[in-house]
């Protein structure tokens, strides 16, 4: 089956919206002072506890948040379900006695049938958040260089400038959407963003393969016609690929639980803007440089 539809005419209009909707990620920015932050990042204590009976984990997490620790990590760490490690923020931290006297009495408050004991305390401070945000930024920027390096290499600069600039445009959207849902940016969402990079950058490949075939083959076609035939003839392909890593991502957003929840979110976000960069960010930037390119090379 080949697709015939015309995405390119409107690569203008939807080149707008993408703006329009970074700009006013821009605005909720610093209307809401910046994104919230996870443990991981922020700073915390992590507390380790073990409980006379076992607990289930779901039951646990809800006792918390009845009495306001709601922005606790849990984990299991026994099989019998009896122990497990809790991350809490960095807002709760006064003293060590301090808070485990008031996290064992905020439990035992919501838990009355099964005693908790508090084997220990650990602390992760704020400089060390700090660190690991920068860490987390020079990942993305160091990944976005190295891709830029092997497709200007492997193809053209044009093709690179523009493959480069959906991967932006991707990160920027979810981030955007992150801010709007009120998500914390927690390990896993870092996580969940590095694979959109490679999730997006295949799919633009794909396409960017289709279109040096067919320049080959079409030398007196315009670069807006053969991107425009390449990639209704990589759509099936497109579509197939980005539902079935829908089902499997969905699932995991409606099975996974807590724990998995933010990472499968943003892999959801990510597959959708991945999806539709590919189509009408990276292919567009590079009809534009393409063009201009050619245009110096002619005068």
């Amino acid at each position: 089956m080949q697709f015939s539809i015309n995405f390119l005419k409107y690569r203008y209009f939807a080149l707008a919206i993408s703006v329009l909707f970074l700009v006013t990620g821009a605005a909720t920015y610093f209307i809401k002072g910046g994104f919230k932050y996870n443990i991981d990042f922020s700073g915390g204590a992590e507390i380790r506890v073990s409980f006379q009976k076992s607990i289930a984990i779901g039951k646990l997490r809800s006792a918390l948040k009845e009495v306001g620790w709601d922005d606790s990590i849990i984990q299991n760490i026994a099989a019998s379900d009896k122990e497990y490690l809790i991350k809490v923020g960095v807002e709760k931290l006064e003293k060590v006695e301090a808070l485990e006297e008031k996290f064992a009495a905020d439990v035992k408050a919501q838990i009355t049938d099964n005693k908790m004991k508090v084997e220990n305390i650990e602390w992760v401070g704020a400089e060390v958040g700090k660190d690991m945000q920068w860490s987390a930024v020079k990942a993305i920027l160091l990944s976005l260089l190295i891709l830029l390096l092997y497709i200007a290499i492997r193809y053209k600069y044009s093709y690179a400038a523009g493959a480069v600039v959906a991967l932006m445009h991707d990160i920027l959207a979810v981030l955007v959407m992150i801010l709007l849902f009120g998500e914390p940016v927690s390990l896993n969402v870092l996580a969940a963003i590095l694979a959109i990079l490679g999730y997006s950058l295949n799919d633009t490949i794909v396409i960017y393969s289709r279109i040096r075939e067919n320049l080959k083959s079409s030398k007196s076609s315009s670069l807006v016609d053969v991107a425009n035939l390449s990639i209704n003839q990589t759509l099936k392909r497109t579509l197939l690929t980005s539902f079935s890593t829908l089902l499997a991502v969905g699932s995991i957003f409606v099975l996974g639980g807590e724990t998995l929840r933010s990472f499968s979110f943003v892999m959801l976000l990510g597959i959708a803007f991945g999806t539709y960069s590919s189509i009408y960010i990276a292919s567009p930037i590079m009809i534009l440089l393409g063009n201009l390119t050619s245009k110096k090379r002619a005068e």
